[in-house]
């Protein structure tokens, strides 16, 4: 080798490197639309094992058929794939993590569906959550309980908007700050919740409760009430509540 060219080729590949274009954000795995989209074009080539490395260990999948967990999705995807279905999505939008899209669905080239109000959650460059906005809205409520029951604060308060109104027995409160100095004192006191019976119209999420402190039973109804719009909480309490604020 001639060791006197050795300098002027480095330097001549350093300038190479510096020159080389770099990749878009949107190539980037973290970026939440790109996720989205390399999701599901693995989905689209049948490659349901690649689609799936795609999604976090709490993934949850909505479909007309149901609502399932990470093992659970992995299989009903096989199906779609096996009965060839295949997606189109456009119109993405991006607000910290929570992709919003329209969608047309065929079967085997035919078209059987197409909309809008499709919704695909991201964090950390895994999807969370994926299906339409009615399931999401349930979903929400969902992910806000079980973060407040296990005192995981910060990730509570990710749902909720900052002009949001919480209502409970110890009084109104109204924006993030006063929200959260209320969530902390529940928490504190050992307060926990049990949600079930799930009843969704137009993102006014009605509930089952049960109110525990340290695992004992404080109160329970049939009446509670979380309204989400556009992936986050606006208003927290029960159906009595809503109505009090709503006509006060």
């Amino acid at each position: 080798m001639n060791t006197k060219l050795f300098p002027v080729l480095l330097a001549f590949a350093l300038l190479l490197a510096a020159c080389a274009p770099t990749s878009p954000a949107a190539d980037s795995p973290q970026d939440p639309i790109a996720v989205v989209q390399m999701f599901y074009e693995a989905l689209n080539a049948g490659d349901v094992d690649k689609a799936m490395t795609y999604t976090a260990p709490d993934y949850v999948m909505n479909d007309p058929f149901g609502t399932y967990n990470r093992a659970e999705a992995a299989v009903q995807w096989k199906a779609v794939v096996d009965a060839g279905l295949t997606f189109e999505l456009s119109e993405f939008k991006n607000d910290n993590g929570r992709v919003t899209t329209c969608y047309l669905v065929r079967e085997n080239g035919t078209e059987i569906d197409k909309g809008c109000g499709g919704v695909t959650h991201v964090r950390d460059g895994k999807i969370v959550f994926d299906g339409l906005e009615p399931a999401e809205q349930v979903w929400v409520v969902q992910k806000y309980y079980e973060a407040l029951n296990a005192g995981d604060l910060d990730s509570a308060m990710a749902y909720i908007t900052g002009a949001a109104v919480f209502i409970n027995p110890t009084g109104t409160y109204k924006g993030t700050d006063a929200i959260r100095e209320s969530l902390k004192g529940l928490i504190k006191d050992g307060i926990t919740f049990r949600l079930s019976n799930f009843r969704n119209t137009d993102g006014m999420v009605v509930y089952d409760y049960e109110v525990l402190q340290d695992g004992n039973l404080l109160d329970k109804g049939t009446n509670g009430l979380t309204q989400v719009k556009d992936g986050r909480i606006v208003f927290d309490g029960t159906e009595d509540s809503f109505t009090s604020k709503s006509s006060g």
